[in-house]
Formats: structure tokens, C-alpha cells, sequence
């Protein structure tokens, strides 16, 4: 497990406020999970199979935060 804090301002901040207040994440790091899958199966980066496994790792995530 990786933990980090980040900050972000301008548009990239916009876009997580944006992702949470539209309902698609519960949390800006539900988000960024969510972001940062999306981009890897974007780029080719992770495979169906994994992309799999991310999603259900970010939903386990994002409910063990409650």
C-alpha cells in the first residue's frame, strides 16, 4: 500500500471537486483511484484482467474509509 498526500490546485482541483460533487466518487481519493485506473487502461498500462481487480480494490477502499 502506497500513502502520500498531494495537493492540487487549479484545474486539476476543479476536476476532483467536480468528480465528487456529480456523484461518479464518495472521496477525492475514491477519485484519484478511480483516475488513475482509468488512465492506465486508457494508455494500455493495465489489462482487462487487472483493470478489473483495481476496480474492486478502489470499492473496498473507498467503503473501508466510512
Amino acid at each position: 500500500m502506497t500513502t502520500l498526500t498531494v495537493e492540487f490546485t487549479g484545474i486539476p482541483e476543479e476536476v476532483l471537486e467536480t468528480l465528487v460533487k456529480e456523484g461518479y466518487a464518495k472521496t477525492k481519493a475514491e477519485a484519484l483511484r478511480y483516475s488513475l485506473i482509468h488512465i492506465g487502461e486508457e494508455l494500455d498500462i493495465i489489462k482487462k484482467r487487472f483493470h478489473v481487480r483495481a476496480e474492486e480494490y478502489a470499492y473496498r477502499e473507498s467503503k473501508r474509509g466510512k
